[in-house]
Formats: structure tokens, C-alpha cells, sequence
């Protein structure tokens, strides 16, 4: 029963959380036990408390090990296919152009986050993960990207503010960042966020 289970919803090398596991009928001591059966087997592998795999195959036919950075986005970022988190401070400032910096701990905003904002390991790699303003959609994640960057410009900016500018400028153009959009989550965001507008001189879609 696990395992059609599992193979009916996920692929090989997709981290498999126990947590996301519901099957009518079993409880969990007996989802530990078929899980420890099929680990046991070679049939999936474990990466950790709580998180499963199907081993992914490399060109050579070899079993690759899952990574730490998959099972972060898989769990604070597409959970599921579905969007719950982004990465945000100095990993989107880097990511959109803005920071030359390449952070030691990939930071990320997510709606799974457990405390306002917490280090978390993950084998051995360190990640800070936030809880962000607004629960993250996909509808609005380009917006409280872009909002997150002109927030905390001075701190990431290693450039003149108004290239700055002119690169959040494009993205807004490029994700469709409207006034209207904007407007509804600004108010979560520090007043200094007003300054950083007008100091960069970004622009955003009017309508």
C-alpha cells in the first residue's frame, strides 16, 4: 500500500517528507514500520529524520545522493508543486543582480517557516528561513520579492541606487508588477520602504 502510494506521488530524487504522507487507514506506527521495510530493501532511501527519497540514477547508471539544497526547496519553496516560499535576502539580492555577495547560508521566506526567523540544518548545511509578510501564492511572490529587495536595498546595494533602480525596474516590467498590486501588501512593509522607491526611482507597471 506504501509503496504504490509513493511511486504514484513521487518521482526519483523528489525528497519524500512523512509529514506530506496520508494514507487512509494507516497509522503512524505502521507507516514507520513499512517506511523502515522499504528503506531496509534498498527500494527508497533516507536522508534524514523524516525525509525519504527514490534514488536518482547519474548517466552511469549510479544512485545520486539527494542534496541539501533540494530538500530545502522542496520543503520551504514548492511544497508539493505548490508555491509556498522564495528565497529572499542576500540569496535574492545576489540572484537579482543587486549584491555581488554569494551568501554562506541561502536565506528563504516561506510559509512553512517555524519562528519569525530560525537557522535551520539541514545535513550539515545551514539555511535561515523567515516567515514572510503575506502567505506567499504564486500570484504574488514576484511582488513581495520585489518589495523584500527595495526594503533592505541599502544593506544589499553594491551599486548606485538608481542602477538599482533600473533593475527592479525590468523585473517589475518582466513579472507584471502593477500599482495595484503593490498597494496591497506596501503597508506590510517598513515606512522606509517609501524612501527607497524614491531614491532608486523604480519603476512599476501603472495599471
Amino acid at each position: 500500500m506504501l509503496y504504490d502510494y509513493l511511486k504514484e506521488n513521487y518521482i526519483p530524487g523528489e525528497p519524500i517528507f512523512t509529514g506530506d504522507i496520508c494514507i487512509s487507514g494507516m497509522t503512524e506506527e505502521n507507516l514507520r514500520y513499512h517506511l523502515k521495510k522499504l528503506t531496509d530493501s534498498g527500494i527508497i532511501r533516507r536522508f534524514e529524520p523524516g525525509v525519504y527519497y527514490f534514488p536518482k540514477t547519474d548517466i552511469l547508471g549510479e544512485p545520486m545522493t539527494l542534496t541539501a539544497d533540494t530538500v530545502a526547496v522542496h520543503k520551504y519553496i514548492m511544497r508539493r508543486g505548490k508555491r509556498v516560499g522564495y528565497y529572499s535576502g542576500y540569496t535574492l539580492a545576489n540572484r537579482m543582480g543587486l549584491s555581488l555577495q554569494v551568501p554562506l547560508m541561502q536565506e528563504i521566506s516561506s510559509n512553512f517557516a517555524p519562528a519569525l526567523v530560525r537557522k535551520l540544518t539541514i545535513k550539515n548545511r545551514q539555511f535561515i528561513i523567515r516567515r514572510p509578510v503575506a502567505e506567499i501564492t504564486e500570484e504574488n511572490v514576484s511582488v513581495l520579492q520585489f518589495l523584500d529587495c527595495l526594503k533592505d536595498i541599502e544593506k544589499y546595494a553594491e551599486t548606485e541606487l538608481e542602477k538599482c533602480g533600473m533593475i527592479l525596474s525590468e523585473y517589475a516590467r518582466k513579472n507584471d508588477i502593477t500599482k495595484k498590486k503593490i498597494d496591497r501588501f506596501i503597508t506590510n512593509y517598513p515606512v522606509k520602504i517609501y524612501k527607497a522607491i524614491y531614491e532608486t526611482g523604480v519603476k512599476y507597471v501603472s495599471s
